[in-house]
């Protein structure tokens, strides 16, 4: 009963980029497993470093997207903790469809391109 979250680019594993490497790139990619009903909440982390202004505006952008059918049958919400973090929260609960598996690309907004 976890919820895994495993990075794809710029950096690959279970370990987020640094500062120093989300300076270089414009997204953050990975998955994100949730195996149980209960798992509700994962934390994403980009380390982009944003201004107060782009948190205010909603920043950064996410997309999500589903890699099982459990996706479908849960709703998650995605909302900007801090510069340098994303908390995604699910509700609804994945039943009998296997643990909620899903893609994730984080943005960083175009005002903030270093």
């Amino acid at each position: 009963m976890a919820v895994t979250v495993t990075y794809a680019s710029p950096v690959t594993g279970a370990t987020p980029p640094t500062a120093a490497q989300a300076a270089n790139c414009n997204s953050v990619t990975g998955t994100v497993i949730a195996t149980a009903n209960g798992d509700t909440t994962a934390t994403l982390t980009h380390n982009f470093g944003l201004s107060a202004a782009a948190l205010a505006a909603l920043q950064p952008w996410v997309i999500l997207g589903q890699l099982n059918v459990a996706f479908y049958a849960s709703t998650w919400i995605y909302v900007p903790t801090d510069g340098n973090t994303v908390t995604l929260t699910k509700s609804g609960a994945a039943g009998g469809a296997g643990p909620a598996q899903l893609q994730f690309t984080i943005l960083r907004p175009h005002s903030e391109i270093v």
